[in-house]
């Protein structure tokens, strides 16, 4: 077995014992989580964030879903270091398995998080890469003063009443709130607002 193998061969028993330590909590996470958590460097979710993911994802087992992200988010890039010597050192040169090792690890945390949420029943989540993007430009400068001459000697805003509007970011990666009255954040599955709590 040659170094790109076994480096294949490891990220495979790492996945697995994620995978079962994760699917196998109980709603939110248990103590063999914690300890796996703790065990690749990161602190568990406080308890009132956890009952609140369990609460509005409906986990009925397993942990949750923002927890697995940060640790395959850590796996993966503990792969790509990996992988980074092999090319430095010359020893995944002609490997046949560099390649689909490489896309596997690209897309490893999306596609494992996908798959572990559809194990729970979980809706799919919109993918991190996704968030929706900034604003469109505005109105050129010509139609804005074409605008302004037009309108100069109305008064279109008199007698308008406006409703105060609140637009909430997930304090953890940013999302939007999309529904009013759901605090889970669609892109994170964490709730989107508090403070940020450090995951390491």
């Amino acid at each position: 077995m040659g170094p790109v193998e076994a480096l294949d061969a490891a990220l495979v028993q790492h996945l697995s014992a994620i995978q079962r330590a994760a699917i196998s909590s109980p709603p939110g996470g248990g103590g063999e989580w914690d300890t796996l958590l703790r065990h690749y460097g990161h602190t568990p979710f406080d308890p009132q964030e956890r009952a609140m993911s369990v609460s509005n994802l409906r986990l009925s087992r397993g942990a949750v879903p923002a927890e697995l992200r940060i640790v395959l988010l850590g796996l993966q890039q503990w792969a790509e270091g990996e992988l980074g010597r092999l090319r430095a050192s010359g020893a995944a040169h002609g490997s046949p398995t560099l390649p689909p090792l490489e896309q596997r690890i690209a897309g490893l945390v999306d596609f494992e998080v996908a798959a572990y949420e559809r194990a729970l029943g979980i809706p799919p989540s919109a993918p991190m890469a996704q968030l929706p993007a900034a604003a469109p430009a505005g109105p050129s400068l010509a139609s804005i003063f074409a605008n302004a001459q037009q309108t100069s000697k109305e008064v279109p805003w008199a007698g308008i009443k406006y409703k105060s509007v609140v637009n909430l970011n997930c304090v953890h990666c940013g999302g939007p709130q999309e529904q009013p009255q759901d605090f889970m954040c669609k892109y994170c599955r964490r709730p989107i607002a508090g403070s940020i709590k450090p995951t390491a």
